[in-house]
């Protein structure tokens, strides 16, 4: 085996790459849904200057030296207690995954029953995918929805009572409704069971009361920053008072180590943000852009699953309204310079890589300033080009607006305050 490397050229290859994907992102236009554009301010300039890490819950750290940290972190989780409504707050997560992984770890033994939201229904893998660490190690069983696409409560309740599991898990990254917790709250009751809400896609939402609250309904939740908070990347574990040990002592020393005091300081400030009037009017410009969408999208019987949308993300059965798949659809919308991703639906035909449909979301171009007028714009050249898609003049038409949309600036770009 020839072990040979050219360092120098592999170096060049990264800055190259990372250059090139850097102005990528912005000669294009991006709907995908968890997509959300961080503000410059949180990363450039900032008055932390360091890397540093911890290891431990607060008050209970292994190093020295991090008297500050532990006020940064306290601060943090302060915060998020006063936003979601929530008695603890843990915010030392990497990700949203290792959030669920966390709670899973606090709340069930090996093999244990859980019911969750199928992944075709608009579950997450971490919701029970075989292939994921949560379908191995848990019993899942699912619930899905009914004729219209929306959840199938009652189905809920007889699967709940039949299979007693120990946990319910609902919240999904690609179900466009609102959810009904205080009615999943009574099933997960009468069975005995946590109720946990995996909340990425709506947390904007919530924080400013535009998506019903999980609270006092859930016993756990988990969100993330980086999809409709206008934040970094980071999990954020929201809990009763009663689950606080079981959940830190889930996280470490339970599924990860140390945390970086950078993102840590970094969530702060997309907290503290988040309960500023300019957040709400973000918010509420991300939900009319939405709704411009659904508007458009209305044209075409069942394109949109479950007919709208009450959040920040849309979902489209391409493949039935014009045959096309949500592999095809994604890479002629690229093409274009319009970021979306294939998307499984309910009663999905193909693989997950193929899919039927695909899903859309707001929250980057709000972030971006596009205004409502604009995103009818883009929305007709989606229809035109899904209802047409061998038609090249009209994709070589639809180029040049996507360009000229690109070239206009902004007042309402976060990312250039």
């Amino acid at each position: 085996m020839n072990n040979k490397i050219n360092y120098n050229k592999i170096e060049k290859e990264l800055r190259l790459s990372a250059l090139l994907q850097d102005s990528y992102d912005f000669e294009t236009i991006n709907l995908i849904a968890p997509a959300c554009i961080i503000p410059s301010k949180y990363y450039e300039n900032i008055s932390l200057k360091h890397y540093n890490i911890a290891e431990g819950l607060l008050e209970k750290r292994m190093y020295a030296g991090l008297k500050y940290f532990n006020q940064i972190e306290s601060s943090v989780a302060k915060l998020a207690r006063h936003i979601f409504n929530a008695e603890h707050a843990n915010v030392q997560p990497h990700s949203v995954s290792q959030a669920n992984q966390a709670v899973y770890q606090a709340l069930l033994n090996n093999q244990d029953k859980v019911l969750a939201m199928k992944f075709t229904a608009g579950g997450h893998l971490t919701h029970g995918m075989k292939k994921n660490f949560s379908g191995r190690f848990f019993d899942f069983s699912f619930y899905g929805l009914d004729k219209d696409g929306f959840i199938d409560y009652k189905e809920l309740e007889e699967k709940a009572l039949k299979e007693k599991p120990k946990l319910i898990v609902c919240g999904a990254s690609s179900y466009p409704r609102k959810i009904d917790f205080k009615k999943l709250h009574n099933i997960s009751k009468k069975v005995g069971a946590y109720l946990m809400a995996d909340l990425s896609h709506p947390a904007g939402l919530i924080a400013v009361n535009k998506f019903p609250q999980p609270f006092p309904y859930c016993d756990v939740v988990t969100l993330t920053l980086d999809k409709t908070m206008l934040g970094t990347h980071g999990g954020i574990i929201l809990c009763k008072k009663y689950l606080k040990d079981a959940i830190d002592s889930a996280v470490h020393p339970g599924v990860q180590s140390s945390i970086p005091l950078r993102r840590i300081y970094e969530m702060g400030l997309c907290l503290i943000d988040a309960t500023k009037p300019r957040f709400k009017n973000y918010i509420e410009r991300m939900i009319a852009n939405m709704k411009m969408l659904e508007k458009k999208f209305k044209k075409y019987s069942g394109l949109m699953v479950t007919g709208g949308t009450d959040s920040n993300l849309i979902v489209l059965d391409t493949y039935s309204v014009f045959g096309l798949t949500g592999e095809q659809s994604e890479f002629l919308l690229e093409n274009l310079g319009l970021f979306t991703n294939r998307q499984v639906i309910p009663g999905e035909k193909f693989k997950p890589s193929i899919a039927s449909g695909i899903r859309l979301g707001t929250a980057w171009i709000t972030g971006r300033g596009y205004s409502r007028d604009e995103v009818g714009i883009i929305a007709d050249i989606i229809l035109d080009n899904l209802k047409d898609s061998k038609n090249i003049i009209l994709q070589e038409k639809s180029k040049k607006i996507v360009k000229n949309l690109i070239s206009k600036k902004r007042k309402n770009d976060v990312w250039n305050k």
